[in-house]
């Protein structure tokens, strides 16, 4: 109860200072230009974008299928699109909550388990995706960090700062996946480490974790060469974050350096690593800061919007595949 009114508290708050941050944004670049900028891009090349982001978000759906359908025999895999809607419907779940990049997780899982598959399968399809993806996303933003100290941009020790906090998450993961796979695993190690298997109430949940643990152990002992098609596959729709920026930039009429391009694609992008709902205002913020320090000259606030328009429409098709699939199974199947 206690820990449900503190997470009410939490999303609440973040969410509050997030609209703050976003409207004191809106109210200095003012309605107006932001309308008129909005309106010098176009229908059509949103269309577009739209277009090319929902290919990529195939990528995305493609590399989780694969995780997931060479766990699970032949008779149970499930289809392309399938996952895609699967996805979709985790993606909005994540959009909606305080952790952008990991919140629509135990939806995702709900949703394999709602077409059959093992609730330790589907967990371990589900870990190794997102921990793959967190790899490749924190990766690519200690690059743009990289770039950001090496041209001097901005307060070398605050980046650095960022940057290494963001090497030791990457660690963390890169530590995870190699316990997973010697054996020794993670979450079980802890549960032996803090002895909660001591309580009879625990004790089925290490059970429960060791096994699913074991199941994600096998995947990575797995052929090299698919292990490499994953792993490609992560940088690749990581990397696309580039071309859309690109994109996006040519449609406003600005020409960008390639440089300009990458820090926009990537230093942005730490805001969707804190705990605010789809790093609202924050993530907004980002764009406004990077867009003064480089000298691009185009509305941050209209050029965020065009990103946060696709993603409405994003969150639109996975909740409707979420109602659809059942929203009270699924309900049940998270709370399990």
């Amino acid at each position: 109860m206690h820990s449900k009114l503190f997470r009410s508290i939490l999303f609440i708050a973040s969410l509050l200072i997030g609209l703050g941050i976003f409207g004191f944004l809106i109210w200095r670049e003012g309605w107006q230009e932001i309308a008129q900028t909005l309106i010098l891009f176009g229908i059509w090349p949103f269309v577009g974008f739209v277009f090319i982001s929902l290919l990529n978000f195939g990528l995305y759906s493609w590399r989780w299928q694969l995780i997931l359908n060479h766990q699970i025999d032949k008779k149970g895999r499930l289809s392309f699109w399938r996952m895609y809607k699967h996805r979709m419907a985790g993606y909005a779940a994540s959009y909606l909550t305080p952790a952008a990049q990991v919140g629509g997780e135990p939806v995702r899982i709900a949703m394999l388990m709602s077409d059959g598959v093992s609730s330790k399968k589907a967990t371990s399809a589900v870990m190794l995706d997102i921990t793959i993806e967190l790899i490749a996303y924190i990766g690519f933003i200690i690059a743009g960090v990289a770039l950001a100290v090496i041209t001097n941009i901005a307060s070398s020790y605050t980046l650095i700062g960022i940057g290494v906090g963001l090497f030791l998450m990457l660690v963390m993961l890169v530590g995870f996946l190699f316990g997973v796979s010697k054996g020794d695993g993670w979450f079980s190690k802890i549960f032996r480490v803090l002895r909660l298997g001591k309580f009879k109430s625990m004790k089925k949940v290490e059970v429960w974790l060791k096994e699913t643990e074991q199941i994600m152990g096998a995947f990575l002992h797995t052929k090299k060469s698919f292990l490499l098609l994953i792993s490609l596959l992560a940088v690749i729709v990581i990397s696309f974050r580039v071309v859309e920026v690109f994109y996006i930039a040519f449609f406003f009429n600005v020409d960008l350096t390639f440089a300009q391009a990458f820090l926009t694609s990537t230093l942005p992008g730490i805001a969707l690593l804190l705990p605010v709902p789809a790093g609202l205002g924050v993530f907004e913020g980002g764009f406004a800061s990077l867009f003064a320090v480089i000298g691009i000259p185009l509305s941050a606030i209209a050029f965020a919007l065009v990103i946060r328009l696709r993603d409405m429409i994003f969150i639109g098709v996975g909740i409707t595949h979420l109602l659809r699939q059942g929203g009270k199974v699924v309900q049940d199947v998270v709370k399990k």
